[in-house]
């Protein structure tokens, strides 16, 4: 016994299954797709915008990341590379000031210490900012702050990214430059 697709075998069974009854196979069959369904239907959500706010953090950090580099690249530099660690931890502080409603540095320190012991960086540096609406607001007030500037421009190799979105709508980045 074969399962067939338009003439093609893409399943054998094996031997000892061949002279069974199909009528063994239906009713485990029912229950395999049975519980397929209702995984599927519960694992899902018809309110999406948990999903759609995760969407808009990967553009809004994909959108800060390229025109960060557009911008090093135009001088010569070299490119930024997105690194995992820094931006869970950059993340976090995006979302603990748009849980605050207020930018901050708060916590800096412990993010520094995380870091150099997870990854022994040889520098390391922070930029914040918010109530830009879009990833390109933020980078050309951040290019028009010489502190911001200077981050973006310094001879780091490694960026984290974080972004969060605050219940009054107001968007908060965070930022942490790295040297590996």
């Amino acid at each position: 016994m074969s399962i067939q697709v338009k003439n093609k075998c893409i399943f054998d069974l094996p031997k000892s299954l061949k002279n069974m009854k199909t009528t063994f196979l239906k009713p485990w069959f029912a229950l395999v797709c049975m519980t397929m369904l209702i995984f599927s239907t519960a694992c899902s959500s018809s309110d999406d915008s948990n999903g759609n706010q995760g969407d808009e953090k990967k553009t809004l950090s994909t959108q800060l990341l390229n025109g960060l580099n557009d911008h090093r690249l135009s001088l010569g530099l070299d490119a930024l590379i997105l690194h995992d660690y820094a931006s869970t931890l950059a993340q976090e502080h995006s979302e603990y000031m748009a849980e605050a409603g207020k930018m901050s540095y708060d916590n800096s320190y412990e993010r520094a210490e995380l870091m150099f012991k997870a990854e022994s960086p040889s520098k390391m540096s922070e930029s914040a900012a918010w109530k830009y609406n879009t990833a390109e607001e933020a980078v050309a007030a951040m290019l028009n702050a010489s502190e911001h500037k200077n981050n973006i421009e310094a001879d780091f190799t490694h960026i984290g990214i974080g972004t969060s979105k605050s219940d009054a709508g107001i968007y908060f980045y965070s930022l942490i430059f790295l040297r590996k």
